[in-house]
């Protein structure tokens, strides 16, 4: 379980502490890419930041406007130390980057067989 001082309205990935892997995959999410992390033991969903600016992924995450509101009121808690985990059992990094060039393992039976492993 990782922990982060709530400096900010988003979540970002250089404040994760205790856990490089989580802080690793909130880096490498693409744009818009939704993940749900559990925050003070409650999931939330939160959604890859862009940059307005230069248009590149940041290392942070914001809250999705259904669970916005949720994060709004940990904001009273700025400054405290607060716990984040992933919802579900991350996958390993590398094995999912190279999820989109093995295509031929993403058929049905292969997933059958080999899920939960």
């Amino acid at each position: 379980m990782a922990t982060l001082i709530l400096r900010d309205d988003v979540l970002r990935a250089r404040h994760v502490e205790d856990d490089p892997d989580l802080a690793r995959v909130i880096r490498a999410l693409p744009p818009n890419q939704p993940i749900v992390l559990r925050v003070e033991g409650k999931p939330l969903r939160f959604r890859k930041i862009v940059d307005t600016a230069t248009g590149q992924p940041t290392d942070s995450v914001r809250p999705e406007p259904a669970d916005a509101e949720i994060w709004h009121d940990l904001q009273s808690r700025r400054g405290s130390m607060i716990t984040v985990e992933p919802e579900r059992p991350m996958p390993d990094p590398y094995l999912l980057s190279l999820s989109a060039t093995l295509t031929e393992w993403n058929s049905s039976d292969d997933a059958a067989a080999y899920d939960g492993l």
